[in-house]
């Protein structure tokens, strides 16, 4: 009987996990571009409470950051992605892509490179999440 209620409990645990994980792959992707000097969409509009995938790409010739600890702290992540964001950004070289899966927080964060001339000549942006 033991085994059977221990059998019964594992089975509950998981479900949990595999419903997660199941809405991880079917979230919408969405593509922010990191060009020079400027991140496309500049404004990144998400619906709050709905997992999704930001998928990032590099299209510059240099390394590009992407900073917004506000909107990370918020949302909730996946597993893998946490750890990548844990600073509050991320850095990605020439032709680099970066997906990170999350359901937002809703709000109006603000979102920039770390490098401040890059940050000067347009590398910002907003994320508004309603």
């Amino acid at each position: 009987m033991r085994r059977l209620l221990l059998a019964l409990a594992l089975v509950f645990l998981a479900v949990p996990a595999s419903a997660q994980q199941a809405e991880w792959r079917t979230a919408p992707e969405y593509d922010v571009l990191l060009r020079p000097w400027a991140y496309e969409p500049k404004v990144i509009r998400l619906r709050a409470g709905e997992p999704v995938r930001l998928r990032f790409v590099n299209q510059g010739q240099t390394t590009h950051s992407f900073s917004a600890p506000a909107f990370f702290r918020a949302a909730r992540m996946r597993g893998r992605d946490a750890e990548l964001v844990a600073g509050g950004g991320f850095r990605l070289g020439p032709g680099e892509r970066r997906t990170i899966a999350l359901v937002p927080a809703p709000g109006r964060y603000a979102a920039s490179s770390r490098n401040i001339v890059q940050r000067l000549l347009g590398m910002h942006g907003v994320i508004a999440v309603e």
